[in-house]
């Protein structure tokens, strides 16, 4: 278990949940109806076969929403990923 990606692993689900939420309770997305499409549809394709552009468009802001929030815990792993390599290497040098 990493501790570090935990944080973005509960949270970007969460705030993910939230913006869909709002933008469909006040209407600048429509609500789904009954069209399911195949499981294995990509997003922004299966947003567009649901609800049309602005569902697509939603799963775009959601997709940048999660980048964005674990783009600084996985710079901060690998930073930590990199220290680790550094002193093992400079213990396998001496």
């Amino acid at each position: 278990m990493n501790p570090i990606l935990l944080i973005p692993f509960i949270g970007v689900p969460i705030v993910a949940t939230i913006v869909a939420y709002i933008s469909m309770k006040i209407g600048l997305v429509p609500l789904m109806g009954n069209i399911n499409p195949p499981w294995t549809t990509p997003p922004i394709i299966s947003g567009f076969i649901v609800g049309g552009w602005r569902l697509a468009l939603l799963q775009i802001v959601i997709m940048l929403i999660s980048i964005f929030g674990y783009f600084p815990f996985i710079r901060k792993q690998d930073q930590i990923n990199y220290e680790q390599e550094q002193l093992l290497s400079g213990e396998n040098k001496g």
